[in-house]
């Protein structure tokens, strides 16, 4: 049986220097970012020099002085890649940008703690652990993983800096034996520093689709080490 996540996002995050302030529903809107009917439907939970946050139809906004970010559940998720490549493109094309990440997060349900726990003991398994190890067997009740992260460097022979993390941990928002996976694209500047932005500006709308099936293969793979089970 083919296990589907119950929650589902994809993110696209923009680390650099930003006025929260101007990111408003009515600014996306005059600027012609946004439809009007979604500009209409937003709601804005508040607009400051130190954030700005909104919700509108399928789209997520929070924004601080160092961080842009845009989140959906909603396909198709390359709305989000064409909202943030005309805004600092077109609208804010001189917006100092330094790191880039694309983003695919799930909370998925698994049948009994059992089963979450055969997944972080095939993650995470105990007997290297030695004697300790053997007292956190036989059941998740006793201890196990609680969070762990896989990098890989320069995936792609990108610059020295960029990675892809992967982690797994329990779902704090799935009661019941959830498990959330998040798949982290991390993309940097380099050697061009702060001038880089528009060079990552690029690289979201090349990558973006090529960074989305990435995330969703890995996450289907830890997916799968429950599948395995039924």
């Amino acid at each position: 049986m083919r296990i589907e996540p119950d929650i589902s996002t994809v993110s696209v995050v923009l680390l650099g220097s930003f006025n929260p302030a101007i990111f408003t529903p009515a600014w996306f809107g005059l600027e012609g970012l946004l439809p009007r009917t979604t500009v209409e439907s937003a709601e804005l939970g508040v607009a400051h020099p130190n954030v700005t946050q909104f919700d509108a139809e399928w789209l997520k906004l929070r924004v601080r002085p160092d961080k842009f970010v845009v989140e959906t559940s909603q396909a198709p998720t390359i709305r989000l890649s064409d909202l943030v490549v005309r805004t600092f493109r077109e609208k804010l094309p001189h917006t100092p940008i330094k790191a880039l990440g694309m983003n695919r997060e799930v909370h998925f349900r698994v049948q009994s703690l059992a089963e979450r726990d055969r997944i972080g003991r095939k993650l995470a398994p105990t007997a290297p652990w030695g004697e300790w190890g053997c007292s956190l067997e036989p059941d998740g009740d006793h201890g196990g993983m609680i969070s762990l992260t896989m990098r890989q460097h320069r995936p792609d022979d990108r610059p020295s800096d960029d990675q892809i993390n992967v982690t797994v941990e329990p779902s704090e928002r799935l009661q019941h034996w959830g498990v959330y996976v998040r798949v982290n694209d991390h993309y940097t500047a380099g050697e061009q520093g702060q001038g880089g932005g528009a060079a990552l500006v690029d690289r979201l709308e090349r990558d973006f689709e090529e960074s989305t099936r990435r995330g969703e293969a890995l996450i289907d793979q830890v997916m799968s080490l429950a599948e395995a089970e039924h």
